[in-house]
């Protein structure tokens, strides 16, 4: 019985094409494969985002439902936004908090992240991370703002509920273990 050989390493062999801009790169490119075939592939690269969950007195603030260009409709999505050139994800978020929900950087008591390596999006197709992050808001502020749509009480029923009304595929991400971090805290 012969054992198996190792697969060679995929080779790129030529960028047949790109298109860039400053938040995303479409390249076209050709590669031989770990059986030596040829093939030509198209991917994105994109600069990391951020959806961010809002936490303000035990509630989940959302903004209102935005036109999705992709989905060609409005859709109910928790804050986010892509991360600057030169910024962190911590850094990005207060700013996309205040864009979305129109609570000041001053407001917002702590960031933490739910993933100190970005999420790997779509991995065939592009290189884009994601990062979550939770804003917890001061209590004392009034965020009355009309930018804020709802706000959902931050329990397991509730939550579970809102992650079946998002349609984001990445902010449910982030909302489910962002929900699973919570139970197995035993905060709820």
């Amino acid at each position: 019985m012969s054992e198996p050989s190792t697969p060679r390493p995929w080779q790129r062999t030529a960028e047949i094409v790109a298109i860039t801009s400053p938040w995303v790169r479409m390249i076209a490119e050709r590669w031989i494969d770990d059986h030596g075939r040829e093939l030509d592939y198209w991917r994105v690269e994109r600069v990391p985002s951020v959806i961010v969950i809002p936490i303000w007195r035990g509630q989940i603030l959302l903004p209102h439902p935005q036109f999705r260009p992709g989905a060609g409709r409005m859709t109910l999505d928790l804050p986010g936004g892509r991360v600057p050139l030169g910024a962190t994800p911590l850094d990005a978020a207060a700013p996309i908090v205040q864009r979305e929900l129109g609570i000041p950087p001053a407001a917002i008591t702590t960031l933490a992240l739910l993933n100190e390596q970005g999420w790997l999006i779509n991995s065939s197709f592009s290189n884009q991370t994601l990062f979550g992050i939770v804003a917890t808001v001061d209590d004392a502020t009034n965020v009355q703002t009309p930018q804020i749509y709802r706000s959902v009480p931050a329990t397991f029923q509730q939550v579970a509920d809102l992650i079946n009304e998002l349609e984001c595929l990445q902010c449910r991400a982030v909302l489910q273990e962002w929900t699973l971090r919570q139970i197995m805290a035993n905060a709820w």
